[in-house]
């Protein structure tokens, strides 16, 4: 079995797909009217309309990527003008990170494994 696929619906899912091609560089495209697709680690992020209001709970899960340079991720981020929540941190587990929110309020972190140093 393989993942394929994560959708995220939206009410401006084609403002959602272009936040996260700025986020996560790739192209997004535009598969058939109102699906858009981007390719992200050999999973794709899919983007939809949906009518309802989009209520993420504030400690819900999110999408973590696994970047090599956590602090060059977040001036990156900074530089292309996306709010980030704080700086880098280290914790315990031996992981570097920080996180931001999608347009949505969806939790996305950026990690750096930084043990066996």
């Amino acid at each position: 079995m393989k993942l394929r696929c994560i959708n995220l619906v939206s009410q401006k899912p084609e403002g959602l797909a272009g936040f996260y091609q700025k986020v996560l560089g790739g192209t997004v495209q535009e598969i058939v009217p109102g699906r858009w697709e981007l390719p992200a680690g050999g999973v794709a992020l899919v983007f939809t309309h949906t009518c309802e209001e989009v209520r993420v709970p504030t400690e819900s899960c999110g999408l973590e990527f696994q970047v090599a340079n956590a602090d060059g991720e977040y001036a990156r981020l900074q530089g292309a003008g996306v709010p980030v929540e704080a700086p880098p941190a280290t914790y315990p587990w031996q992981w570097r990170g920080f996180g931001v929110k999608d347009p949505d309020g969806n939790n996305l972190d950026f990690v750096q494994y930084v043990g066996d140093k």
